[in-house]
């Protein structure tokens, strides 16, 4: 019974620590994914930059899937399209928001489904902070994360 309940806490702890990842001035927050029956998933999140230096995330990986692109979703004369961006900046003293209809890291060739409750690595590549790991929570499929509609 100890045991069972020393591992639930430590699970605790980490998820925790992962809620709010942190690289220097880089703070990672609300990582989360929407559930997926799909071959593809989106992960949203917010990431503030308490530094004097603008930042940019240039890369992202995860396990679950075979590729992780950096999109936004962009209005071309009432058509929504979604482009490939080669960084996301993070300016001094300010933070970039990826949510749905806006930027976001689209993951290519899951492996599996994404799941309601499931949680799944990611690791974040920024040109000045460097890797920051962060744990992805999937929410139910429509979800808008903490965002008011």
């Amino acid at each position: 019974m100890f045991k069972a309940l020393s591992m639930a806490a430590t699970f605790v702890i980490c998820l925790a620590a992962a809620a709010l990842a942190q690289s220097g001035p880089i703070t990672v927050t609300d990582v989360w994914a929407r559930a997926s029956n799909v071959s593809t998933g989106a992960v949203y999140m917010t990431i503030a930059n308490s530094g004097a230096a603008d930042d940019k995330l240039v890369a992202a990986r995860s396990p679950v899937a075979n590729q992780v692109q950096m999109h936004v979703e962009i209005d071309d004369n009432g058509i929504m399209k979604m482009r490939q961006l080669h960084a996301i900046d993070v300016t001094a003293n300010g933070k970039a928001t990826l949510a749905p209809g806006s930027k976001h890291l689209m993951l290519i060739g899951l492996k599996h489904h994404l799941k309601e409750g499931q949680t799944f690595p990611m690791t974040l590549t920024f040109e000045k902070a460097g890797k920051i790991e962060v744990i992805v929570a999937v929410k139910k499929a429509g979800s808008m994360g903490g965002m008011k509609m």
